[in-house]
């Protein structure tokens, strides 16, 4: 079984849905390869399967912003540039663990972070990576017949006033926090992207990857 990268660029939310309901559909019918989209969103917040619609706070019309409720856990979030977001479509059966899966995502972000010389770490009870008390990476995951979808964004040099506007997370204390902000500089969202694949290559125990410029 290999893994194909898919690097999508700047795209629409409801593209980006929709073809991963392709992939989705597509392994469960049993192709054997497994999928990472990597990318970043236009504006869009979303809604996922624990999300209160208050919780929007009305941003998505202040903001002229749109908004999608979507199969994944977690309440509202941003997704926007400045922000690496990564859609794993993989196949669980052979251990049907969705923890293990949600903790090998986050050693993923810890690491990638760890190689810009941030210290990202768990939160007891909570999914998704921290730089000391504010969150740099949220985690929200879909599994339908054992197969995974949606996934992780990381906060590289994301326009945190966004989240200002709703509550993120299910979370009204949060603190947001990204990349930029921590090291006081921008890092290149390329080479986070590249630093990334890698780590999940190694985490996930895959061997290479097949790595392909397209768009939706």
């Amino acid at each position: 079984m290999g893994l194909l990268v898919r690097e999508l660029g700047t795209c629409p939310y409801g593209a980006v849905l929709a073809l991963q309901e392709e992939l989705v559909s597509r392994k469960i019918d049993g192709d054997q390869n497994d999928y990472l989209l990597v990318l970043e969103h236009e504006p869009v917040y979303t809604l996922g399967r624990g999300a209160n619609a208050a919780d929007l706070l009305g941003a998505d019309a202040a903001l002229g912003i749109p908004s999608y409720r979507i199969g994944r856990g977690g309440g509202v979030t941003f997704h926007g540039p400045g922000q690496l977001v990564a859609y794993p479509i993989l196949t669980l059966a052979h251990c049907h663990d969705v923890h293990r899966f949600v903790h090998a995502l986050e050693e993923v972000l810890i690491r990638t972070c760890a190689a810009f010389t941030i210290t990202g770490r768990r939160h007891d009870g909570l999914t998704g990576v921290w730089v000391a008390d504010a969150k740099i990476a949220s985690i929200g995951i879909g599994v339908r017949r054992w197969t995974t979808f949606h996934g992780v964004a990381l906060n590289v040099s994301t326009d945190l006033r966004y989240f200002s506007h709703v509550v993120p997370c299910r979370m009204p204390d949060v603190r947001m926090t990204s990349m930029a902000l921590e090291l006081g500089t921008v890092p290149a969202l390329a080479e986070v992207r590249t630093t990334f694949i890698t780590t999940f290559r190694s985490v996930f125990g895959y061997p290479e990857a097949a790595v392909e410029e397209c768009r939706v």
